[in-house]
Order: C-alpha cells, then structure tokens, then sequence
C-alpha cells in the first residue's frame, strides 16, 4: 500500500454567531509510503476570528505521524487564545469518519508488520479518540475509552498505573473490566462492548436502578453519545459508593436518577426505559424540561397529587412545567427569607449599562416575586442558588422586567430568556451580550447571540456603572453592623451582631455600686454601649433581639452570665411565635441542672445553632 491513502475536502462555512474564534479544517490527507514506514494525518485548517473590524483568517496546517514499529508519535502544537501550545488533538477539531476509518486500516497494516496480527477494530464510534485509541491501545481501542470511568480502578496514590492494569498487547480487557467491578454480566454485554465501550456504563447504570429484565435493556447497549443529552464518556465509578456517577452537571444526573426511579416505581421497567431510550436516541431533553426534573426532585412532597398524577401522565410538557412552576411559586410566599451570599467576582455582576439594570437576587424571598414577573420556574431554583450551583441575574428597565439569567460554575451562562420564556429581542440580546462579555463569561447557549460589528460599535462609549453590593449579616464585620444605618437592618442582624461582641471581649465590666440605673436595658446599655441596639430591640419585643440578649446572658462574656435572665428572654421570644428560642431554653435549663465547663457550654449551644441553621435551609 503506497502513496497517498486518502484525501477528504471539506467546504465548511464558518458563523460568527457561534464562535469567536474556531478552528475550521477544510482538507484532510493520510499518507503511508508502506506498512513499515510512518501513517501521517495532515489536516490544512482556517483559524477564523471575529472581532469588531469584521472576520480575521488565517491558514495553518497540522499533522499527527505514527510509526507503529518504533511506537513512536509525532503531533503538531496549535496555539489558544491565551497564547498556550497544546497539542492539535486536544482541541474541539473534529477528524471526519472517513480520515478515522483510512488512517486505522493504515494503522492495521502496520500493526500486522510489526506484530504479525492485523487486530480487528469494530467499534462503532469514528472520532479522534477511536484514532489515538487505536495508536495506545491497537488491540483493544475501547478500553481506552473507559479510563475516565474506571478512574478510581487506575490510580494509586495519586499515579497512573492504567499501563500496568491494561497493558498495551492485553487481548481480553473486557475480563479485567469485569472483575474490578465485580459483575457477571451477561453474554450479551461481552458482544455489545466489542462495538460500543459504554455498554459497560449503560449496564453499570441499570444494575444500580435494580432493573431485572435484561431484554429490555440490549438496544441500550448500542447507544454511544448519551444518556438523556449528558454523554456518557464523562461518568465514572465511584468505588467506595458502589455507584456509577459524574463531576460534569451532577445535578442534572440526580435529578434524572430520581425520576427514572419514580417513574419505575409508577410505570415498570418496561415503560421507563421505553422513555429513557427514545429521550436518550433523540436527545430530545430541552431546558424546560431539565426545569421540570429539578423542580420534581427538590419539591415533589409539597406538590399537590393532581400536579404528580398530571406529571405521571403527560410527561415532560409544557402543561406540566407551568403547574410545577406555579405550585413552587407560590409555596415560595411561605419560605423563611435567606439571604443569598456572592463573591467578590459574583458582585460585581451587578451594574447598570445603557439604562439597563443587572441585579442580584438579593434573598429567596424574592425569588417568587422574579417567577410571577417573569411567569417561569425560577422559584423553583431556590435550593440550587442555596447551595450556589446556580447564580440568577434579571434585567430592568424603567421597572420593567426584561431577562432572567442563570449562572453555573460561576462564569458559564446556560440560558437567558425573557418573560414566558421568551426569546431576548434584539435590543435586550444586545446589551445582554455586552455584559457577559464584559464580565468575561462564557456563553454556553444561544439563549444570547453576539453582535454584529455595527451592533457592536454602538457601545463603544458605553460606561458601566456598578451597583454596590448588599453585604450580608453574616459577611459584615463588627464595626460595619454597628454602623449600619437602622433603615436597613434586616433578619440575621441582631444574632451576628451578639456573636461578634461576644467574640470581641472576653470579660463582661461591673458598674460602678454606687450607680442607679431605672431598668435594665439602661444599665446593659451603659456597661456595653455596643450592643445597644440589642437591647433596646429586645425591649420593644423584636424576637431576633431577645434571642441574642438571652444568648449574651447564656455564654457571659460580655455581660454577666445570668442563667435565670437568660431563660426569660428566651421564653419571652419563645412565647412571641419564635419557637426557636424554647429550644435554646432547653439548652440553658440542661446547664442550670449540672456543672459544665465554659467549653462545654459553648458546644452546646452551638449545637443547638448548627440544628437551626441547617433547618432554615443550609449552612450559607
């Protein structure tokens, strides 16, 4: 076999409404001058960068050479946009099936010159990981695509030891594979995986659902992209948990694992997987339909049983995800307000740019008000921001709500739509566009499509305002809450306030005993002038006060440990509706009956802190 094997010309056009900068191969070639020598793949490639003064191109070449008998690999560096050099086959350029299928017979020629065996490839994936499979592992490329997934197998104190569990001449990894997991599939599986690598997933994943019929589940089997729009080479073994899981949109995968086992529970095995196939073959999984996912999983034991039997019924609709969102919305009104914390990249994503405001969420409570304005889900996101897997942004203005934003990872935007889930229209793109790209954020979906150049320069002179950032309690220091002006002191104050005093002095002062004073909020006011708007708030009833003045009498340091006074304000606040604070009673009556050291008593009341905080809903 000599000369040129193959040539494939490519006619790609590139668009600038996806990318700002990509790497369009447009020629491919693979050469071998015999099965002794080298197989080269030269790919010839436009660099296409879009800026303000229109398309830039430029025209490169690439090439990856592999000499099978001396093992040895040879692969060109491309430059990124940060300057960096890797190497070509780690980029998005994708090698076509037929450069895939000529440089592996190639390879195979190769192979058989040098070992005397011509190893039979018959996976059904063509891609550059089949390619550089072949090249590490020629007689067994799949295995090479399970390393991510049989991570925890192929580590050992933090080195790679795949080469010692796989070795390069291993014929039968299939075996090997078996035995780390410790399964005895059926045969089925040992034919499916010789196509298809993540069979072995699929088969994984149904064992840990419980499914029985393995009929059900052969067409399964040959499915190689995803299950459900998440793709399947990104999942792994968690060994210690026995489970098959993922890093990548873990939510995603929960919420999906608990309505596949709702729907089995419901429907059998049958009609489950008959919806998981068609969803997964289709990947036909939309955002609103995630939405309904999320909202089932996190809500699914306050939503009414005429919601559940409609969900069971229908599916996935959009029927289904206004009645969800609507239930949610409105089981917001009663949630206890949280204040929701951002860093310090985070805030400064609040600012105003051309008359348009992007706000932060700035507590829970408002995420009711952000679903009926906008009449979506977002209520339904609020345990996601909670544990700050989320971030939501809305746009205003002139007090008109115009787009809702969502945030993962920190900086990748995964949709943005405006009311009824609504397209953005051309004047709200625009401007929604030029913040991310302020901010540096990616842009992960097409929910918000980049400007023309004219477009563009219209913001030249644009000046972006920030909007100071609302501290939380928790996040102020003791000088800070004590300066705060008294219009916007809110929930969480008064409690933050007593702990940084009683973090701040460790021995409570006495008045002088000649002193008179007429009540006691004017003596506690004058030996700790401080804590004054504690107890001048516990005075006038605030529950939140009179539990942090029964808390400063409870632990003593910065007015005299006073166990009786401490109880009666406890039970003041207790009998006011914050039932709270009878619990804290129970902690101080345990401490009156027995003798305990400072530290002992400091354990128990932060223990009973602990229990309330993660009742309210998390840690923050």
């Amino acid at each position: 076999m000599d000369g040129l094997l193959g040539q494939a010309v490519l006619n790609l056009s590139y668009t600038s409404e996806k990318h700002e900068m990509a790497f369009v191969p447009y020629r491919w070639r693979v050469f071998q001058r015999s099965s002794s020598k080298s197989t080269y793949i030269a790919c010839d490639v436009m660099k296409v960068q879009y800026c303000r003064n229109g398309i830039i191109r430029r025209w490169l070449s690439y090439s990856l050479s592999v000499d099978i008998v001396k093992n040895k690999v040879i692969i060109s560096k491309i430059e990124q946009k940060d300057n960096t050099r890797i190497d070509w086959t780690e980029t998005d350029i994708d090698v076509p099936d037929v450069v895939v299928e000529t440089a592996i017979e190639a390879l195979r020629e190769s192979t058989l010159c040098s070992t005397g065996i011509k190893p039979s490839v018959l996976c059904q994936i063509k891609n550059k990981t089949t390619l550089l499979g072949y090249i590490e592992r020629p007689f067994d490329v799949n295995i090479v695509f399970l390393k991510k997934f049989l991570r925890e197998f192929v580590t050992r104190d933090g080195e790679d030891i795949f080469d010692e569990i796989f070795t390069r001449e291993e014929k039968n990894n299939y075996k090997i594979i078996c035995d780390l997991l410790e399964i005895k599939p059926p045969k089925s599986l040992r034919k499916a995986y010789a196509f298809n690598p993540y069979a072995i997933v699929w088969y994984m994943i149904f064992q840990q659902w419980g499914i029985k019929d393995i009929n059900y589940l052969h067409k399964f089997f040959y499915l190689d992209i995803g299950i459900a729009n998440m793709y399947l080479h990104r999942f792994y073994y968690d060994r210690k948990e026995k489970r098959v899981t993922r890093d990548v949109a873990l939510m995603h995968w929960l919420a999906l694992e608990f309505y596949c086992k709702w729907l089995l529970e419901q429907k059998g095995e049958k009609r489950m997987l008959k919806w998981l196939y068609v969803t997964s073959k289709e990947e036909s999984m939309t955002q609103l339909k995630w939405d309904i996912l999320f909202s089932f999983s996190d809500h699914h034991k306050k939503l009414s049983e005429e919601v559940i039997q409609r969900l069971l019924k229908d599916g996935l609709t959009d029927y289904v995800h206004d009645a969800i969102s609507t239930e949610v919305t409105a089981l917001a009104e009663n949630w206890e307000e949280t204040k929701i914390k951002y860093n310090k990249i985070e805030q400064t994503y609040a600012c105003k740019i051309n008359g348009y405001e992007f706000k932060l969420l700035l507590n829970t409570k408002m995420l009711s008000k952000l679903g009926a304005a906008f009449n979506n889900c977002v209520a339904t996101y609020r345990d996601r921001i909670l544990r700050h897997e989320s971030v939501i942004i809305y746009v205003m203005n002139k007090e008109e709500y115009l787009a809702c934003i969502e945030l993962q990872k920190g900086c990748h935007i995964v949709q943005a739509s405006g009311k009824y889930n609504s397209r953005l229209n051309r004047e709200v793109n625009n401007v929604c566009y030029y913040w991310a790209k302020y901010h540096h954020l990616e842009i992960d979906v097409d929910d918000i499509l980049p400007m023309s150049p004219e477009e563009l320069s219209d913001f030249d002179d644009v000046t972006v305002e920030p909007i100071p950032y609302i501290k939380a309690v928790d996040e102020m220091n003791l000088e800070e809450l004590i300066n705060l002006e008294t219009g916007k002191i809110y929930k969480g104050y008064y409690l933050r306030l007593e702990q940084l005093l009683s973090n701040s002095k460790k021995y409570p002062l006495s008045a002088p005993y000649w002193m008179e004073f007429t009540d006691e909020i004017s003596r506690l006011t004058y030996l700790l002038p401080e804590g004054e708007r504690i107890f001048s708030a516990a005075s006038n009833g605030n529950n939140e006060a009179m539990i942090a003045l029964g808390r400063m009498y409870f632990r003593g340091r910065v007015i005299q440990q006073d166990y009786e006074k401490s109880l009666e304000w406890l039970n003041k606040a207790g009998k006011a509706g914050a039932l709270k604070a009878f619990k804290m009673a129970g902690t101080v009556m345990e401490c009156m009956n027995r003798e305990l050291s400072d530290r002992d008593r400091a354990i128990l009341l932060g223990l009973s802190e602990l229990r309330h905080r993660v009742a309210v809903g998390g840690l923050g």
